[in-house]
């Protein structure tokens, strides 16, 4: 089965969600988040921690993304999931992942996205922001 979408991936099940990553996720979902967010796929990739030469070389052979690349691009999606009850728009969550946080440390979300720890962070701070609590 092939979802068009990683923002709509990243909502499934569990199971299907953990099945699809150790598949492993086509080049173009990586491309995807990008877009939506605004953003080159280089900077992103360097965020991420992802060599720019490995997407372009699976694109181009249309191989799929390793567990551990399919597992950020996810991860990155999930959180602008979240974001999105806070952002009117994806420009707007894109601004928020590049601005350094104090409730982060003074390091911008988007930096901290490379890592499941340092999601998880990301990840509260969007749960706690929603629901109004101060951090």
């Amino acid at each position: 089965m092939y979802m068009q979408s990683a923002f709509v991936l990243a909502e499934r099940p569990v199971p299907e969600v953990l099945a699809r990553i150790r598949h492993g996720l086509p080049a173009s979902m990586f491309d995807q988040i990008a877009v939506t967010l605004g953003l080159s796929t280089s900077l992103l990739a360097a965020k991420l921690g992802i060599a720019r030469r490995t997407l372009t070389r699976k694109h181009g052979m249309g191989a799929p993304l390793s567990t551990e690349v399919s597992e950020k691009v996810l991860r990155v999606a999930r959180i602008c999931n979240l974001a999105r009850s806070l952002f009117a728009t994806d420009q707007a969550i894109s601004q928020w992942l590049f601005k350094p946080d104090s409730a982060l440390g003074d390091v911008a979300p988007i930096d901290l996205l490379d890592t499941e720890l340092g999601a998880r962070e990301v990840e509260a701070l969007v749960r706690s922001l929603t629901y109004g609590q101060f951090v």
